[in-house]
């Protein structure tokens, strides 16, 4: 398994998509934006590539050759790809905080907080569990499965951007005063995307393993 992953994070998957995170980051530095974007850039882009590059490089005809089984095929996969959301999150929040440093006002739509970064949380796993386990039914076809996971989290993510605004129960919840509330909703957040991250690969790996 050390090996496997080893080759999906060196050589599978491109390393510009470690630098992304990054990149996409740096999109915080715009004043009273809709910042839950600069997450779903991970769903809209590289999500997308990444699959396809596992298709152009043949790269489940590699793995078949080699002594691993189809459960460590989609483990590995699966952790790499999570690492990556897991950056995506990281330079999130860092960048985050440095956005309120620099500003330190009131966002229009969901303010930058730890209620915040536990939505996003929140999204990434109910991404997961929608993508992971339809694109495992064939290892290549990533289409629909990127359909229903980007509109699915698109809808959940506008909820909490306009609730923020239009709904004032939403409104207590994300922009809190209280800090124990926001820290509770984000470690929520963190539980919801660790759950649903582990059933989407236990779904994943029983997909997998039908394939003939």
């Amino acid at each position: 398994m050390k090996n496997l992953l080893y080759k999906e994070l060196n050589l599978s998957i491109n390393k510009f998509y470690y630098i992304l995170p990054l990149l996409l980051s740096l999109l915080f530095f715009i004043p009273q934006w809709i910042y839950s974007f600069v997450f779903m850039y991970f769903f809209w882009i590289s999500v997308s590539q990444i699959f396809v590059g596992f298709t152009a490089q043949r790269d489940y005809s590699f793995n078949s050759m080699l002594p691993v089984t189809k459960k460590d095929i989609v483990t590995s996969k699966s952790i790499a790809y999570f690492l990556i959301e897991l950056l995506h999150l990281l330079f999130g929040i860092i960048f985050g905080v440095i956005h309120n440093l620099i500003y330190g006002v009131p966002n229009f739509l969901m303010d930058i907080n730890p209620a915040f970064f536990g939505i996003m949380f929140m999204m990434f796993g109910l991404f997961n569990i929608i993508f992971l386990p339809i694109y495992f039914k064939t290892a290549y076809k990533f289409g629909k499965a990127t359909i229903y996971g980007v509109v699915i989290t698109l809808l959940f993510a506008a909820f909490f951007e306009l609730g923020s605004l239009k709904l004032p129960f939403v409104r207590n919840i994300v922009e809190s005063s209280n800090t124990l509330v926001q820290i509770g909703i984000l470690m929520i957040g963190i539980v919801t995307f660790i759950v649903l991250s582990v059933i989407s690969v236990r779904q994943s790996i029983t997909n997998y393993e039908n394939i003939q």
